[in-house]
This record gives C-alpha cells, structure tokens and sequence, in this order.
C-alpha cells in the first residue's frame, strides 16, 4: 500500500522542514505531490532547487492562484497511491506517522478516513502546551446528520476507493475556497466509517500567516452551517437545522404517509430471472399487488455475496423506499406491505423489518437481538409459532430476507459492507450503521412473512474477527435484548 501525501505550497519559510519530515519518514511507502499555487518566492525556489533533485518519489506542480480546495482537489486528481494524506507547508508528520497509518488500515480495511492525533509547535518548531481546538472523539449525529461538523482535524489518512466515489475537495470561493477539509469528511463519512488511531502523528505550527487566522470564529460558523445544510439535501434526509452555533439540532420535516407506489424491491437471485421459478413468484405477487414491473429489480448474485447484489441493486433505484427481499420470501398477505408502511409511518422508522417464519410453522427471526457475543440472533429461533412476538418495538438489526428502508439511509451509511459474506452479520452491520447515525430501527411483529431458506450459505465461515473489530467501540448499540410484551 503506498501513501500519498499531498501539499499545496503558499510559504517558504518552513517548507523545508515539511518536505523533511517526508523524507526521513520510517516507511519508504510514500510518495510526496507538492503543488505551488502562486506563494512566495521562497517557496517557488525550494521547490524549483528540489525538482532539480528528481527524487522517484516526488512530482512538483506550479500553478497560479488555484484557491487550497482546487489546488487539493488536482493533487488528488493526478496522484497515485491507495491513500490520501494532506499535509501543510508550515507543518511536518510525526517520523512514523506513514507506518503506524498504514498498520492501522491493514487492520481496518473498512475505513474510509484514519484520524490521528496532533500537537501545536511554535514558529521555531517547540511543542506548545496548548488545548486542542477540537474534540478528538467519534462524531455524534441526529436522525442520521452529523451534528459536530467541526469534529475533525489533521492528521487524517483517506482511502482512495471512497474519495473516488465523492466529487472530491470543494471549498467556498467567498472564504478563499477554504472549508474543503470539513467538506471532504462528511462527504466520505457517507461511503465509509471513520476510525480514530489514539497517537500523535502531526505537529501543526502555530504562526501568523496560518490561513485559518483569516477565517474568524464567524466565518468558521458561516462555512459550518453551509455544509450542514449542503449534506442534508446531499443525503436527501428530510430535516431542517433549529440553531446557528454547532453543535446543531435538527427538526424532522413531516413526511406523506408511505405508499406501494413508493418503493423500489431489490431481490437478489441465484438463477436467471426467467428461469427462476422463486423470482418468477415475487414478480407476479407484486405485479398483482399493482407495483409496477420497473419498481422490481431482479439481481443476479455474483461474486461479493448478497452484499454487493444489495449495493448493485440499489443502484438501480430511484423511489424513495428501498425494500429488499430474499427470494425464497413467500409474502401470502396481499395487505402486509400497506400495514408495515403504515406502521412506518405512524412509529417514525427508518428502516423495519417484519417476524419471519419457515414454511414448517417454526420462527425464524423474530425481535431480534444481540447475544453476550454481540452476534445476531433472533428471539425464538426454532420454536413452535404460536402468535408469539407479535408486537411492534425497537429493534437491534433485522434479517434482509425482507428489509424495508428509506434511501437516505442508505444514502447516508454507504449500503452494505462487502466485506462480510453471511447475511445475518451483513444485515446486523447495516442496521449498526444504521442506529449509530441515530436512524431509527424497528420490528414490526404484527407483520408475517415465510421465509424456505436462509438467503446465504450455511457452510459458509464468516470473519468475525473483522465484525468485532469494526464495533469494537460501540458496546451501546449491543446492549439490552427485546423482550415480549
């Protein structure tokens, strides 16, 4: 895996020791892009002095006037390497700061951003004992929007895979294209989760010329409460922000009550669609429903499981409710989708499940819930259906034999995570991401479909190491099992 550190370069007076702290870094798995943007002569002359030194590891670019956003922006667009990290001209990296990043990545190749630690030195390079401005802490959110916009800083280390599917660094042209770091972040934190390494890696120089000293406290508000709103409508979550000042509140807007006509199914199958006599069933269930036929989008499992079906499937989609569906689902109530959309509804949910039973009459996922292992389980499993679990309630995860959620959800945790190859711990994952943006999650027991088959493969052995990893730090979202009522 190689690094790529990237630097727009305005000041000369402390490039050297910038481009130094790349140079003697402890992993040779870096490569250093440096782009003058119309700075000072100084800088100019570093940098003309260092092409002449044609280094394999390092490009030079000059330009005129770019703005920081544009100028990262074309640094990221004509660099390679499989992870970003943006560096200052007036600041250096911590000498192993490129080793201990990638150790941790290797190790959670989930990723989308890597957050170090950072310490304030002085002009002369002294570190200052000073609190830091911003917390160092997992974000926090509300009805599945960020609410700490300005939690973050450098060091931070981006995978190239997410930051290809945003449209990359954007600033605001009024504050000189500044605010392209808090941008990029909420922008890759609707692909892929941020994760915190708990070590200094960054020394981030205190001096009069820094750019942010131009922004003011005012100014920093202004660009925060812009990307607030930019990242509602960029969702698509139907909320209004209630203050000025993060961290912010949020109102949910009201929503029409939730008809068939509004949703996308997404049905992953195992044969071709016209030879499949399970698909063929759903397409009539729901054609006689009235869904019409391009609401039914029929996926063909490939390689990267029911995950990355799921994922391709949604892709398809344009209607604001996603529903999806195992095809081994037998759904024998013409009016069960009106009732688990009413319930929706009228609970507030975001995403819902119904009780799903074996064609033998035995529970196979009902409220389901965590086990002391944090694996998902289901209340029941394997007993006898006597009416049992047949309530409404708050729920833990749920099955993706029938799935039901709003596409800002989706929009906003990045879909389902393909790393995982059994669909009981890739459903869980998608409702964890689901619940850790304060999305809202729920069971609907009074619903009842029939499931002939697990819609994964048994023989399959899941990397769990992978899943207790990634949830390592989020014990809460385990915590309680539901009970009958």
């Amino acid at each position: 895996m190689i690094v790529s550190i990237e630097t727009p370069v305005f000041k000369g007076k402390w490039l050297t020791k910038c481009i130094n702290s790349v140079l003697t870094q402890s992993s040779r798995n870096w490569k250093l892009s440096l782009l003058w943007d119309g700075g000072d002569a100084e800088s100019r002359q570093i940098l003309e002095d260092l092409e002449k030194r044609k280094h394999p590891n390092i490009t030079i670019y000059f330009k005129e006037n770019r703005g920081i956003a544009n100028a990262r922006h074309y640094l990221s667009k004509h660099s390679e390497g499989d992870y970003i990290l943006p560096l200052d001209d007036d600041d250096i990296l911590a000498a192993d700061a490129v080793e201990k990043m990638l150790a941790f990545v290797e190790a959670r190749p989930w990723s989308g951003i890597v957050r170090g630690k950072r310490k304030f030195i002085d002009e002369d390079g002294r570190v200052v004992d000073e609190k830091q401005w911003f917390p160092f802490e997992p974000r926090h959110y509300q009805h599945g929007m960020v609410t700490d916009v300005f939690n973050h800083s450098q060091p931070y280390l981006i995978n190239r895979i997410y930051y290809n599917q945003t449209t990359g660094w954007a600033g605001f042209e009024d504050f000189k294209f500044a605010g392209e770091d808090c941008d990029i972040i909420l922008k890759l934190e609707e692909r892929a989760p941020i994760e915190l390494i708990d070590e200094v890696l960054y020394y981030y120089r205190l001096n009069p010329k820094r750019a942010s000293n131009e922004l003011e406290v005012e100014g920093a508000h202004e660009m925060w409460r812009r990307l607030a709103d930019m990242s509602i409508a960029r969702i698509g979550l139907p909320l209004k922000r209630t203050n000025e000042v993060p961290p912010y509140n949020y109102e949910r807007l009201p929503l029409p009550c939730p008809s068939k006509d509004m949703i996308d199914f997404v049905i992953p199958t195992v044969e071709d669609v016209q030879t499949s006599k399970n698909a063929q069933r759903l397409l009539g269930f729901l054609t006689n429903l009235g869904i019409a036929e391009d609401a039914i989008h029929f996926v063909t499992r490939q390689e990267g499981g029911i995950a990355a079906s799921f994922n391709r499937g949604f892709h398809q989609t344009t209607r604001p409710l996603i529903c999806f569906l195992d095809e081994n689902v037998h759904i024998e109530d013409p009016n069960i989708i009106d009732g688990i959309l009413a319930t929706m509804h009228e609970q507030q949910a975001d995403v819902i499940g119904p009780k799903i039973l074996s064609r033998e009459g035995d529970v196979n996922y009902a409220a389901p819930y965590f086990n002391s292992d944090q694996l998902p389980v289901s209340s029941g499993s394997g007993e006898r259906h006597h009416n049992q679990f047949s309530y409404v309630c708050d729920a833990k995860w749920l099955p993706a034999q029938f799935l039901l959620t709003r596409r800002e959800v989706i929009n906003a945790v990045g879909g389902f995570d393909e790393g995982f190859v059994t669909c009981p711990i890739q459903s869980a994952d998608f409702c964890l991401k689901a619940r850790l943006r304060d999305f809202k999650v729920l069971y609907a027991g009074t619903a009842t479909v029939v499931c002939d088959s697990p819609s994964h493969d048994e023989s399959v052995a899941e990397r769990l190491e992978r899943y207790h990893e990634k949830w390592r730090s989020y014990a809460h979202l385990f915590m309680g099992k539901t009970s009958d009522q």
